[in-house]
Order: structure tokens, then sequence, then C-alpha cells
């Protein structure tokens, strides 16, 4: 009896071995190398990473905090208006069309240079919302905006000059500008 309840274990074992063998995916030699390199070179890359932001760290702890940029000039927000029906109108314009009107805008923003500090996006769906909470469709037409810096109006005005909202491609767009006010304390 001593000889079988030591022989049971060793049964157990190998029968087990052989059905994990069984369940067990066959890889070829080649899918294995794979897997393997595939492994090895994401560590390699991992730690390289570490590495690399560890020095970023190191070098940016050393560094005072950058400085705010000074301002050459006044800001000023610049914003397009236009009836919607004009908008539903540049959406019907054939690709040819569309190209002219933003090359003239592309044109516009080459000749501003640093003096446009953001080209801004179109705008659309505007709300109107009250201190009392009550939201009402915008009845302004707003349809984009930039902002632009210059040194005082008459500057502005030569940025403004030749502008391709006012190229007469609605005979109701206009423009609106106003200067951002400094905060104190800011």
């Amino acid at each position: 009896m001593a000889k079988s309840s030591k022989k049971a274990p060793k049964k157990a074992a190998k029968k087990a071995v052989k059905k994990a063998v069984k369940k067990a995916p066959v890889i070829s030699p080649k899918k294995a190398a794979k897997k393997v390199v595939k492994k090895a070179a994401k560590k390699v890359v991992k730690k390289a990473v570490k590495k690399v932001m560890k020095k970023a760290v190191k070098k940016a702890a050393g560094k005072p905090a950058p400085k705010p940029v000074q301002r050459s000039g006044k800001r000023f927000l610049v914003i397009y208006h236009a009836p919607m029906d004009a908008m539903a109108q540049t959406a019907n314009n054939t690709p040819e069309q569309l190209e002219a009107g933003m090359a003239m805008w592309n044109a516009w923003a080459e000749r501003l240079g640093s003096r446009l500090i953001d080209l801004g996006a179109p705008l659309g769906g505007g709300k109107s919302l009250t201190a009392e909470g009550s939201l009402t469709p915008s009845t302004k037409d707003v349809a984009g905006y930039s902002f632009l810096e210059a040194e005082n109006w008459e500057e502005l005005m030569d940025l403004l000059t030749g502008h391709p909202h006012l190229s007469g491609w609605h005979p109701e767009a206009t423009i609106e500008v106003h200067e951002t006010m400094l905060m104190p304390e800011m």
C-alpha cells in the first residue's frame, strides 16, 4: 500500500502537466521569439522614457518659473457680425469660392504677423443668459472673432484695412472692436 500512495501524487502531477500541455496554445518558435523581443523592447522603451522624464523633471525643478510675456501694445477683441442668412449663403459656396475666401483670410493673417494674437474662429448658435437664469437665443448675429495687438487705435485701423470680412462677401457684414482692459493686480 505504501507504494501506491507514493505513486498517486506523481500520477496526478503527470496528468495535470499533460492536460496543461494539451490546453496551452501551440506557438511556433518564430512567434515565441517575436513575443520575447517585443517584451524586451517594451522594457527598454519604458526604462528610456523613465530616464528622460527624470532628467526633464530635474531640469525643470532647477529653473525658475517662466516670466509672463510682456505686452508690446494694447489688445483688441475683433467681433465679426453678419446675418445668419450670410452664414447659410457661405455654406452653399463651391469649394473654389471657399478656397478663395480662405486665401483672403490667410493673406490678411500673414500681413499682420505677430500682431495677430489669435485668428479666432467662426461662431454660431449664441445664447443670452440673464441673472434669473433664463436662456434665450442671441439676437446679435455674431459670426466670429479675432484678437489683435496694436499700439493704438490708429495702428489698429491700419491692421483692419482690407479685412476679408469687409470684402463685400455680404452687404451687412460689419466688424466691432473692443480694447481689452488690464485687470488691477494682474
